[in-house]
């Protein structure tokens, strides 16, 4: 009898953590206290600050990830490379059909939002999992940032969606 009473206590009204994370992450997704990407200054000025929790601003990129139905990323091969054997064995991540070569050995692809929702996960997963100053730390918080700060301006404007993960060359002007 004993046994019955512990099996009947799963209380589903009463809600349970995962429940309100959903619940705080669709908030701040549509507009009540939207997080923002998180740049490097701020990540570790909050540290010891409550602001904002990160679990939160990952559920958002990932809520707008899902609405997104491509993105352009241009990398270097072997980033591309790494990338793409980090989030391969994620359910949600799709190899993309082509990978051209730009020049200076870039690589230029197009993701879909699901396969981006992988891929931003992989990478959560990897920043929070590896030992920092490894090379997997800093491939995995870079990419994860700069993927952040273009998905955290998307604003349903129908605009391209260009993740460059280059600094070594300047930006495009049109010229």
């Amino acid at each position: 009898m004993e046994y019955r009473e512990h099996q009947a206590q799963p209380e589903p009204e009463h809600g349970d953590q995962d429940d309100v994370l959903k619940q705080r992450i669709e908030a701040a997704y549509q507009g009540n206290s939207t997080p923002t990407a998180p740049s490097p200054a701020a990540a570790s000025s909050s540290a010891g600050g409550q602001e904002e929790d990160p679990r939160v601003t990952h559920g958002v990129l990932l809520l707008k990830a899902a609405g997104v139905a491509s993105v352009d990323l241009i990398a270097h091969r072997d980033t591309w490379e790494w990338l793409t054997a980090l989030a391969v064995d994620h359910e949600h991540f799709r190899t993309p059909p082509s990978v051209e070569d730009v020049k200076e050995g870039r690589v230029q692809t197009v993701l879909s939002g699901r396969s981006l929702i992988g891929l931003l996960i992989k990478l959560w997963d990897t920043r929070h999992t590896t030992t920092p100053l490894e090379a997997d730390w800093a491939l995995a918080t870079t990419a994860y940032n700069r993927i952040a700060a273009e998905l955290t301006g998307v604003d349903g404007e129908g605009q391209t969606i260009r993740i460059v993960l280059d600094d070594g060359l300047p930006h495009e002007s049109g010229d």
